[in-house]
């Protein structure tokens, strides 16, 4: 296997350096924020600097050696970027803006570098005293996971979104919703040039409020999904273009002052064009409470079971199951405390590489724990530290991986 070698050349950023160009940002002098119904312009920058202990998810140091030419997984690197948010109220009318151009350097594996962008542009619309929604485009550029490619190749994912949604107020307390997205996801890199994609999502659903602001929902949603390049498994091009519907009910309820529980449940139906054998048909949905212990403390959990990519490793679906448990404490108005473990089973039966042969279909288990913390520095200037641990089992051979991640953040507006 070809090893990839680490490359040198102008002298690289030590942390205590990263750190110290995000202290400068921090320094920047900024205005209160403005109440919500005001205006708002609001420029800004950031930094943020990270490690990881294995950054391409490498089962072993055999596999290590393999893959980089040594058996040191572990990588840095830093991001610095400059961005802008608008609010802007016409009327009754907002338009809400948001921009940002960010570069992120990694200290040994230097053709991993790039640059990506971030923005969107959306219209709060309100028709009377009946009819409002949103309408807008957002697009996004950014590294994808090494998690599966296993390796230092470059892959820079292009997401286009454009969405319309409305809610319109037929008789107190119903409400007619509906709304319509289109989603394209580009791949610069040749390899991964098959999970290329436009899905487009359209629903409909009717919504009831109770007299104490709980709500339950009707919902029915349609998408499709176009692969305009085939994968390849084996010697085989599926073509794996897709049809599901996810129908069911949405629910918020508010059983104490304390306690906010929500939940959904559909019966979904997913059909691909090709391999029929991967269709799926089932139940799916997710349940989540927040329960507010003190005025300082909150402690949430949640379940869900899910159908779509994993780490974006496939084009096809992959079942995901799993809980999540956590914990934010504000032991005071500057500086708040957060904790979450969570742990899934993933099963790929949605492969056509699986579907396809009589092998049995991988299964994954991925547990993650993390805690971190979020602390005012200056009025609009906040600090961000994020601690992170996980582990997958996979039934597939060299799947399986460890990793330990760390990342500092320093965000200030002005």
């Amino acid at each position: 296997m070809k090893a990839y070698p680490k490359t040198s050349g102008m002298r690289q950023l030590t942390a205590a350096e990263s750190l110290a160009v995000l202290m400068v940002l921090g320094m920047m002098s900024s205005p209160a924020r403005a109440e919500e119904n005001e205006d708002t312009f609001t420029p800004y920058a950031r930094g943020l600097y990270g490690y990881d202990s294995n950054l391409f998810r490498l089962q072993n140091d055999q596999e290590a050696n393999a893959v980089l030419g040594t058996t040191d997984t572990s990588e840095s690197y830093y991001t610095l970027a400059a961005g802008l948010d608008m609010n802007l109220r016409v009327s009754r009318q907002v338009i809400r803006a948001h921009a940002e151009y960010n570069q992120t350097w990694f200290n040994q594996y230097r053709q991993l570098n790039y640059d990506g962008r971030d923005a969107y542009l959306k219209w709060d619309w309100l028709v009377g005293s009946r009819a409002k929604g949103d309408v807008g485009i957002a697009e996004k550029l950014t590294q994808a996971s090494y998690a599966n490619v296993k390796k230092p190749v470059s892959n820079l994912i292009r997401t286009r979104q454009r969405f319309f949604n409305a809610a319109i107020k037929v008789d107190n307390p119903w409400l007619v919703k509906l709304g319509a997205e289109r989603v394209d996801t580009d791949n610069n890199a040749s390899v991964q040039k098959a999970l290329d994609a436009t899905v487009d999502t359209v629903h409909a659903g009717v919504q009831y409020t109770s007299g104490k602001g709980s709500t339950v929902e009707l919902i029915s949603r349609r998408s499709d999904g176009q692969y305009p390049n085939r994968q390849l498994v084996g010697l085989d091009p599926v073509d794996n273009g897709y049809r599901q519907w996810d129908n069911g009910i949405a629910i918020a309820w508010a059983p104490t002052g304390k306690t906010q529980v929500s939940g959904k449940l559909n019966y979904t139906q997913r059909n691909y064009a090709e391999v029929p054998h991967r269709d799926y048909s089932g139940l799916t949905g997710l349940l989540a409470m927040d329960w507010m212990v003190t005025g300082k403390t909150t402690l949430k959990a949640s379940l869900h079971r899910d159908i779509g990519a994993l780490e974006n490793d496939t084009a096809s679906h992959t079942l995901n199951q799993g809980i999540a448990l956590g914990a934010d404490w504000k032991p005071t108005a500057k500086l708040v405390f957060n904790a979450q473990l969570s742990h899934d089973d993933i099963s790929y039966t949605g492969d056509p590489g699986f579907a396809l042969s009589t092998a049995p279909a991988r299964e994954d288990q991925l547990t993650t724990v993390q805690a971190g913390l979020q602390y005012s520095v200056l009025r609009n200037t906040r600090l961000g530290l994020m601690l992170k641990r996980g582990v997958r089992d996979s039934s597939e051979a060299l799947s399986s991986y460890g990793y330990n991640s760390a990342m500092i953040n320093l965000r200030s507006e002005f």
